[in-house]
């Protein structure tokens, strides 16, 4: 059976159901699964965080208040 003809098959299933806790259930499955994705970080990506996370580390980021005082400095220039 193909993934279209499995799918095509639980939705008339489930077209036929009138059990409310089945229904929900079933719903709730399918969001745990949404959940679980496994999300994909590229190897640029993944170096760019790397990077970020050694240079917290080494005390080498601004805090809110120094940003905001850098900011306000750009603005008025």
């Amino acid at each position: 059976m193909t993934v279209l003809e499995l799918k095509k098959s639980i939705h008339a299933k489930i077209d036929n159901l009138d059990d409310p806790a089945y229904l929900e259930a079933l719903e709730s499955m399918i969001d745990q699964r949404q959940k679980d994705e496994v999300i994909e970080i590229s190897e640029k990506h993944m170096a760019s965080i790397e990077q970020g996370m050694r240079d917290m580390k080494n005390g080498d980021f601004l805090t809110m208040e120094q940003l905001e005082k850098r900011y306000e400095k750009w603005l008025k220039d």
